[in-house]
């Protein structure tokens, strides 16, 4: 009985090659068509009709250096807008900033340390700013961190660093600039302030008694539960700032980017045979940088003009998130933070 099946694999050798080789061949190309009509949806800006030059407009993006950032400073600098980087790090700002000068030969764009888990650098940045450039059109508010819980990192005031980087940090750049902001709006064109959100939102809680991490995170699969519990306060955020300027010509938007190909979760444990897994899913739903960057300067051009609210979009569109909205959540996360930021 074995004699006989062994001699059948050895007969039909090439036939079980040839099978699979085809199945496969197939299975990929399903894959790369299906990406291919997939992707057209994340890489629309220019067909934008507020894709227009941007000469004399300064845009702020935190964490420029890389990933998404850079992406969206590239884009900026080629509408001629003036670009500030943000960068924790001068040594790999540095590197961005000759990189996107020669990718970009005519931008105008400007390299500033900010250390977002740090008050002093926050504030030395917006004072420098504010010194250099009367007038700011555009905040984006790109920086996040994710690390694993159990490194226990903290920021210089001792915030839980998703916590006081991701939230805390961008809370008090974006009130210590809001002013110039608001002043450099018209009665024409508003002024835009944009927050980096995430979809994993949805998988995030807002427990007051746990805002620092307290009382530790409970992990759930390979979710970073701080992390996300700091994009549902992005979430909330941009939202509190929406209704407090929106009248006063500041626009908001909370921006979803997607799945992006970036250094965010380089820390993250995935194992090689999970990655293996997930890769057919990668083909279909991950994007490039700058698919993901596309999204965010959309919403640093274009207006809100359907008033949307919470204003949070993805793809281009107005974006329905699973959370369900709370006000008073919303108040209450502004108020804890401006007095852990003395904001008034």
């Amino acid at each position: 009985m074995l004699t006989n099946i062994l001699s059948f694999f050895r007969d039909n050798d090439k036939l079980l090659l040839h099978s699979l080789l085809y199945t496969t061949t197939i299975t990929l190309s399903a894959l790369v068509i299906s990406r291919y009509f997939k992707s057209r949806s994340w890489s629309k800006l220019k067909a934008s009709p507020f894709y227009k030059p941007m000469e004399g407009k300064v845009c702020i993006i935190t964490g420029a250096n890389s990933g998404i950032g850079y992406e969206t400073a590239k884009e900026l600098a080629k509408l001629k807008a003036t670009v500030v980087l943000g960068c924790r790090s001068m040594i790999r700002g540095q590197e961005a900033l000759e990189k996107l000068k020669k990718e970009v030969q005519d931008g105008q764009i400007v390299l500033m340390e900010l250390n977002l888990a740090s008050f002093d650098s926050i504030k030395n940045f917006a004072k420098n700013v504010m010194k250099q450039y009367p007038k700011i059109h555009v905040l984006i508010n790109n920086a996040g961190v994710s690390v694993p819980i159990k490194e226990k990192l903290t920021t210089k005031e001792g915030y839980e660093v998703h916590f006081g980087i991701n939230h805390v940090g961008h809370f008090l750049l974006t009130n210590l600039l809001i002013e110039r902001i608001q002043k450099s709006s018209t009665d024409m064109e508003q002024t835009k302030v944009v927050i980096v959100g995430s979809s994993l939102m949805d998988r995030g809680t807002i427990d007051f008694d746990n805002l620092n991490g307290e009382k530790g995170f409970v992990q759930k699969g390979h979710s970073n539960p701080a992390y996300c519990n700091s994009k549902l306060m992005n979430y909330y955020f941009g939202a509190e700032l929406y209704l407090k300027y929106a009248d006063k010509g500041v626009d908001v938007s909370v921006v979803c980017p997607g799945w992006c190909y970036t250094n965010l979760f380089r820390h993250a444990d995935i194992k090689f045979y999970q990655k293996v897994m997930i890769f057919p899913i990668a083909m279909m739903y991950m994007r490039s940088a700058n698919q993901g960057a596309q999204s965010v300067v959309h919403c640093a051009i274009s207006p809100n003009q359907t008033k949307h609210f919470p204003p949070i979009f993805r793809d281009f569109a107005p974006y329905i998130p699973k959370h369900e909205y709370n006000d008073e959540v919303s108040k209450k996360l502004w108020d804890v933070t401006a007095k852990l930021t003395s904001i008034q």
